[in-house]
């Protein structure tokens, strides 16, 4: 992909980004609104993000259950990039389009996971910060309000590979 289409797909992101989360303060909102954003970026072979009930790693992919009983991966599969936790039952799942990161987070005891039929208690998109360089990006929440940006040197989950995989923050 060119520098150009990449900075148009990044900017496009942040706009995205910016007009469906930053303006909603209704909780079911926000919810309904970042699983469409994973709809958007990162979608399913069939079905959507609203519909799935669990995801687990089979093998090398993201496979995602949904609600009707049926199961199916991504769309392009290489875009799940790792996750945190055990295959069957992942604390997290990192997904990554062009250069953004997003992290998925579950938590079934969580404020948002325990009502959620997927167990999500948080969805993290990595942006860039501005005036600093290349690798350094934060964090910011999808889905709680009073989140603020993530703090550190970096963020370290376990790649589809079995290897490291950390993605630098500030």
């Amino acid at each position: 992909m060119s520098t150009q289409a990449s900075t148009t797909a990044t900017q496009n992101l942040n706009r995205f980004i910016g007009e469906q989360f930053v303006a909603t303060t209704n909780q079911n909102d926000r919810s309904t609104n970042a699983k469409d954003f994973l709809d958007a970026q990162f979608p399913l072979a069939n079905g959507s993000h609203q519909d799935v009930c669990s995801y687990v790693v089979y093998y090398n992919h993201l496979l995602a259950f949904l609600k009707d009983g049926t199961q199916c991966g991504l769309q392009n599969p290489c875009q799940f990039v790792a996750l945190t936790g055990h295959k069957n039952e992942p604390t997290s799942v990192v997904l990554k389009n062009n250069d953004t990161h997003v992290e998925i987070c579950f938590d079934r005891l969580g404020t948002l996971g325990a009502t959620d039929s997927a167990h999500i208690e948080d969805i993290q998109v990595s942006m860039p910060i501005k005036n600093l360089p290349t690798p350094y990006k934060q964090w910011i929440s999808l889905l709680h309000t009073s989140c603020q940006p993530t703090e550190g040197n970096c963020k370290v989950f376990t790649a589809k590979d079995g290897t490291d995989y950390a993605l630098h923050q500030r």
